[in-house]
């Protein structure tokens, strides 16, 4: 016959056995789940922002500057020098995660998550500049220097250029969205199945989806 004190110490030890295992056994709370996927994200990217996609670009600026020898007197056209840079480069974008709050996260009844977070935006711009093409044409009374001067000044502008195209490329396209969410179901993946949750789902929505709360 089996005593009482020995039951207990079965059942003491059965459920300290079970509570090693909560991802088979006890299904974690939504508090949990939460405090699991923040933690998460706070900590494995400590700058803040998480690089979700790449795209290659091209960009086109042109500068011209046209002098006059004595105007409002003789006003004498010197000509005009200009140039025009080609520029190939790729832009990264991603998401700021420091914009993700708690209550961003939230648990269904059936354990799903849906997370809202800011709609992408730009991190980098790289122009190659190895691949750069520079026309130039000097005023027929100018000289030389003035066509370097334009050309720096339009390599200058390259960098906002392709910065302009990669934010319509982010407004235009579906695709920098597509692949944000992936990053995210990805990187959100092991935690919530180290927080106990089987084959977790992921569902990744954008602050600015119409019917969606802006995080402040």
């Amino acid at each position: 016959m089996i005593g009482a004190a020995a039951v207990l110490t079965v059942l003491v030890v059965f459920a300290a056995w079970l509570s090693g295992f909560p991802g088979r056994w006890l299904r974690p709370s939504a508090t949990e789940i939460r405090g699991a996927l923040y933690t998460a994200i706070q900590r494995e990217t400590p700058e803040t922002f998480l690089v979700t996609g790449a795209v290659d670009l091209s960009a086109t600026t042109r500068v011209a500057n046209t002098r006059r020898l004595l105007p409002g007197l003789l006003d004498l056209n010197l000509g005009t020098t200009s140039a025009t840079v080609r520029m190939p480069g790729r832009v990264s974008y991603g998401v700021e995660l420091s914009r993700i709050a708690p209550e961003d996260i939230e648990i269904g009844e059936d354990g799903d998550v849906r997370i809202t977070v800011p709609a992408p935006t730009i991190w980098s711009v790289e122009p190659v500049l190895e691949a750069m093409e520079v026309e130039t044409d000097v005023g027929w009374a100018r000289l030389d220097a003035s066509g370097r001067d334009v050309e720096q000044e339009a390599i200058r502008l390259m960098e906002r250029a392709l910065r302009a195209q990669g934010i319509r490329h982010l407004q235009d396209s579906d695709q920098p969205r597509r692949n944000t969410a992936r990053a995210l179901e990805v990187a959100l993946g092991p935690p919530l199945e180290a927080a106990g949750v089987a084959d977790p789902r992921i569902e990744v929505l954008f602050s600015d989806t119409p019917g969606r709360r802006r995080p402040e």
